[in-house]
């Protein structure tokens, strides 16, 4: 049986571990060509090893969510190793304590504590389907798929500036 992405190129941001690598792989399962993009370079070519080892076909990419160019460049790369995007999925992410403000209350959030965790959970989702959608309207088609969370819905006391991302995103 085939497999629902045969064929098909796929993009995921934030793809070096957890929900994303995930993705990743069932992605690869389900037929796609997979570029992994990841902060941290070297968490992005793992996924790609355990893609690669499954039967899968992939490639890494380091960038910045944040950086306009580097966001472009991300996808000019999918688009020359594998001649389109077809597939995104915008999940490159930030917690509270990456950003030192783990359990901290509103109140006792600083200034950039707060703009980092919007520049990366909100404004990168943003940059990210800005570039995705030039690069499919150019090709006729292309799916996009954001992460968003719960926390979008409700309020946390000690995650303001998450839930204001994520409420962004949704």
């Amino acid at each position: 049986m085939a497999g629902q992405l045969d064929g098909k190129s796929a993009l995921i941001t934030g793809g070096g571990g957890g929900i994303g690598r995930a993705t990743a792989l069932i992605f690869a399962r389900e037929g796609a060509r997979v570029a992994v993009a990841d902060a941290v370079p070297e968490a992005a070519q793992q996924t790609v090893a355990l893609v690669n080892a499954a039967g899968g076909q992939a490639m890494s990419l380091g960038g910045d969510v944040t950086d306009s160019a580097q966001v472009q460049a991300m996808i000019k790369s999918v688009v020359s190793a594998y001649g389109r995007l077809d597939v995104a999925f915008n999940n490159a992410g930030i917690a509270g304590y990456q950003v030192g403000a783990s359990g901290k209350m509103t109140h006792e959030w600083e200034d950039d504590s707060f703009d980092r965790m919007i520049a990366v959970n909100l404004r990168g989702v943003w940059l990210c389907m800005k570039h995705e959608i030039i690069q499919m309207k150019a090709q006729g088609s292309g799916r996009i798929v954001n992460t968003g969370s719960i926390a979008g819905l409700i309020g946390l006391p000690t995650s303001s500036a998450y839930v204001a991302a994520k409420h962004g995103v949704l």
